[in-house]
């Protein structure tokens, strides 16, 4: 036992020695790119009337985030939103309330989650439906918001790009450039470097508007180089992340959700996807 835990020892501080040499040879330096001249500052939402947009987060191969959203020219719009396993659905027709439909895992989660609603004056919940362990809400709100949320919604995806910088590749005939994420340090509120970035993202070149992405990369935390081996060998406190998006400004098409009715009942029923 002495011996295995001498060779452990002696093991943690080749990586320590290892790192500290490291540290001399590539000393803290870290890659902050210029705003005023980095692609991904540039990354916007289009501000189109109308358009339909989607978007995903995953990280390690599980999806945390995931959005669908629509808007018309005629006021209408939709959203749905997987955030961390709760699905939530926003309706609002040309004219008239806000519809909701909310889907929660666990019994605890949904009585919480009710007595929310019951405390909001301007929501009434509509239905109640179980199966499982999972429970659907459907609401109404005739508050009614000035603006729509779907474009708010779908920059949290396009920001989510800016983690990285960018190289252009190319700007095709109709004006839309491709950008290729970069790998290396950086610095915002905290350091951290990137690696095996990979991917693309497609940009309108006069707006910023982005209209695709597909982007992966490695993302470890850490001051110098030497920390970045000590946090991989040691911690493994590295995590891959994917970010797809998609943004269309082409009218969509926007039927009316079945779940999106005045129908007031408290029955058990089928839910949405937990």
């Amino acid at each position: 036992m002495r011996e295995r835990t001498a060779g452990l020892t002696i093991g943690v501080l080749a990586v320590v020695c290892f790192g500290l040499v490291l540290s001399v040879l590539y000393p803290f330096t870290t890659s902050s790119p210029d705003t005023a001249n980095s692609a991904g500052e540039r990354f916007t939402v289009g501000d189109a009337d109308a358009f339909s947009a989607t978007g995903r987060i995953a990280v390690e191969g599980e999806t945390r985030l995931a959005f669908d959203g629509a808007v018309t020219t005629d006021g209408a719009w939709y959203q749905k939103v997987v955030d961390d396993g709760v699905v939530s659905e926003e309706y609002h027709p040309p004219s008239g309330p806000i519809y909701r439909r909310l889907t929660v895992e666990g019994v605890d989660a949904a009585e919480q989650r009710r007595a929310r609603l019951t405390e909001d004056e301007d929501r009434t919940i509509l239905r109640e439906s179980r199966a499982g362990n999972c429970v659907t809400f459907v609401t109404k709100s005739e508050t009614t918001s000035a603006s729509e949320p779907v474009s708010g919604t779908a920059s949290v995806f396009v920001n989510n790009l800016r983690v990285a910088a960018y190289e252009t590749t190319e700007t095709d005939s109709t004006g839309v450039t491709t950008y290729e994420p970069q790998s290396g340090w950086y610095e915002s509120r905290v350091v951290y470097r990137l690696t095996d970035a990979s991917g693309t993202v497609r940009v309108d070149d006069e707006t910023g508007t982005v209209t695709s992405a597909n982007v992966s990369w490695t993302e470890t935390r850490g001051e110098t180089y030497a920390h970045y081996v000590l946090s991989t060998v040691l911690h493994s406190s590295s995590t891959e992340s994917r970010t797809t998006f998609a943004f269309d400004d082409t009218s969509p098409s926007l039927e009316r959700p079945a779940w999106a009715t005045d129908e007031e009942t408290n029955a058990t029923g089928t839910t949405n996807a937990c």
